[in-house]
């Protein structure tokens, strides 16, 4: 179902159920990206084995939609629409990045303190990554 919304409507249609694949099937979702041959899912994939804080495995493409967000926030919206996987850390940390991102924009310091530190507790290294992206300084 993937691969016929990317072939009918294009990536910007198919974000929504990538991401879903990523969490439930991160082997398919790999396999896919490679046979859909699109240059900008190649460099993202790229991108992601070069530079995401994981173990190596095939598995670690179930962060591919939480890692995209850090590195393109713009798709968050896009991701919105797929549906949250509560017993997937994944898939919650994907959802958790999206309303974080909304709350940056609105400015509400308080419970983005909050929801960062439950990112955090999701994926460590991601997080970490997350916050290279922000002009935030620790002292």
């Amino acid at each position: 179902m993937t691969e016929v919304r990317y072939q009918v409507a294009g990536l910007d249609a198919a974000w929504p159920l990538l991401a879903e694949l990523a969490w439930l099937a991160p082997a398919r979702f790999a396999a896919l990206l490679s046979a859909l041959g699109d240059a900008s899912l190649d460099a993202l994939r790229r991108r992601f084995d070069a530079g995401f804080p994981g173990t190596g495995e095939v598995d670690d493409y179930a962060w591919f939609p939480a890692w995209l967000l850090v590195v393109k926030p713009a798709l968050a919206g896009r991701f919105g629409e797929a549906r949250v996987q509560r017993d997937r850390a994944a898939s919650r940390a994907t959802a958790l990045l999206g309303e974080i991102l909304r709350r940056e924009h609105e400015g509400d310091q308080h419970e983005l303190v909050s929801l960062r530190q439950e990112f955090s507790r999701l994926h460590a290294g991601l997080f970490e990554a997350y916050m290279a992206t922000r002009k935030v300084q620790h002292r």
